[in-house]
């Protein structure tokens, strides 16, 4: 398989297994491609094994994982994943090879949304208070609807503008892959409420910690020049 290569400005993130990219065709839909073994980063054990049996089952690749979780989410859920996660449309053939399409969260200007990542590591109008508040309302939920996202890292969620709510700011997460694709040889924690429950208020109390000590090390930093 050749290497993925797109021009900067159609580039909307970059991950450790794939690439989000602006859908040339439509202004409201991005494409994510899974990315080449060389292009890849290095893993541990378990997670080369998991790669190396993707490329041999394509159904157990990243793209048709996440376009599985999202179907099933839909079928349980329906309108209440609105303004929670973003639609995944359906595996696409393109030129540069298959992709998974999904709708483009914008923003209120109309830009595509930046990650939670972005805001912490670049530059957020947001304080570490309304940052926090909005994992909370997306935490409430996830418990709410029984719903084993663990997989809460900045990357994944992004951020949007929401004037009616109490802190002004909502996530959005843009990869619900990590309910059916867990860490867990034996997903008990899948399967168990209090489980998934307790794990669930880890992941997001860890998000949380880090909310605050990044935007906190922001504030104490020297000026630069």
């Amino acid at each position: 398989m050749s290497a993925l290569r797109f021009p900067a400005d159609r580039v909307l993130a970059h991950g450790a297994n794939r690439i989000c990219v602006r859908d040339p065709s439509s202004d409201t839909h991005c494409l994510k491609y899974e990315l080449p073994p060389e292009q890849r980063t290095r893993v541990g054990t378990r997670q080369r094994l998991r790669r190396w049996l993707a490329r041999r089952m394509p159904t157990l690749g990243e793209n048709r994982t996440e376009l599985r979780a999202w179907q099933q989410l839909q079928a349980r859920l329906g309108d209440a994943l609105a303004g929670f996660v973003t639609p995944c449309d359906g595996i696409v053939r393109t030129p540069e090879g298959p992709a998974l399409r999904c709708v483009l969260v914008h923003d209120a200007g109309g830009t595509p949304a930046r990650s939670l990542y972005a805001h912490l590591f670049e530059s957020t109008p947001y304080t570490a208070v309304q940052l926090c508040a909005a994992v909370d309302a997306f935490e409430a939920w996830l418990l709410r609807h029984g719903i084993p996202l663990f997989d809460l890292n900045s990357g994944n969620l992004v951020v949007v503008d929401a004037p009616r709510t109490p802190c002004g700011v909502r996530l959005v997460c843009v990869d619900v892959k990590s309910i059916l694709d867990g860490r867990e040889i034996v997903p008990v924690s899948r399967w168990i409420p209090s489980l998934r429950d307790r794990k669930l208020r880890r992941r997001a109390e860890r998000l949380r910690t880090r909310i605050r000590d990044r935007l906190a090390r922001d504030r104490l930093a020297p000026p630069a020049g």
